[in-house]
């Protein structure tokens, strides 16, 4: 029976533990998708290649900043939920997961950076 005890007092301690540690919080992800204008396609690719070319993996951005070139407009967006800064290189990163995921070159997709409504957007411009 102690041993019962013991394990039991062991296991309410650890999950205890678990639960009240603050850098441990679940985070809704952004919904990602490939949706945009209806103009969008891979006629606009090289557009946003040069957009993506432009923004400096080390360097830091914050809310709406944008990078468009041509027809592709490219932004970073909180969606209201402060500054939350990036590095560039994230920015790249989710870019160019967009272009390789997304068959008409357009969508939103997370940046995964502790902010459940951050992303990028790759959308047509005109």
């Amino acid at each position: 029976m102690q041993i019962i005890l013991v394990l039991t007092a062991l296991i309410v301690s650890t999950f205890a533990t678990l639960t009240s540690d603050s850098s441990v919080t679940p985070i809704a992800l952004y919904n990602n998708n490939c949706e945009g204008s209806s103009r969008c396609s891979h006629s606009h690719v090289s557009n946003c290649e040069t957009a993506i070319a432009s923004v400096d993996p080390g360097a830091t951005y914050y809310d709406k900043d944008s990078f468009s070139v041509g027809h592709c407009y490219m932004v970073y967006n909180t969606n209201g939920a402060g500054s939350y800064p990036v590095s560039g290189q994230t920015i790249i990163d989710t870019a160019n997961t967009i272009l390789s995921t997304c068959s008409k070159a357009c969508g939103s997709y997370s940046t995964n950076n502790d902010c459940a409504t951050c992303h990028v957007t790759l959308n047509y411009r005109a």
